[in-house]
């Protein structure tokens, strides 16, 4: 178990998951996180990876808690993939929001030591 590779494996997660490789049923999860942090009413989602159960934002399209099972399902692999232990982070949390800059895509996570990793993941137009 590496720690100092916690902000790599969380920052290649998020990416991923609000890439253009992510779709369900023809449709891009990128373009339903737009819709959904717009309907928000704060411009912002919070996706908790973390749950047994998807904590989505209500209404949410069919084809995000598809995309949500897989990549909860293939989060462990990745970790281990890059030698952080899938058991030593807690409330892994990607925050998906819109600013007056573009979008802010950000994952959050806590290690068992109490350490708590902030990841920007992409700020774009």
């Amino acid at each position: 178990m590496k720690y100092k590779h916690i902000d790599s494996a969380l920052h290649n997660f998020g990416h991923s998951f609000v890439s253009l490789m992510n779709y369900v049923d023809d449709t891009y999860i990128c373009d339903l996180l737009d819709a959904a942090a717009r309907d928000s009413g704060c411009s912002e989602v919070r996706i908790n990876f973390s749950g047994e159960v998807a904590d989505l934002p209500p209404r949410s399209a069919p084809q995000l808690a598809k995309s949500f099972e897989y990549w909860k399902a293939w989060l462990p692999k990745l970790l281990e993939g890059q030698n952080v232990s899938p058991s030593s982070l807690s409330a892994i949390v990607l925050r998906y929001k819109l600013t007056r800059m573009g979008r802010e895509i950000l994952v959050e996570a806590m290690d068992d030591r109490g350490k708590s990793h902030n990841v920007l993941v992409q700020h774009t137009l």
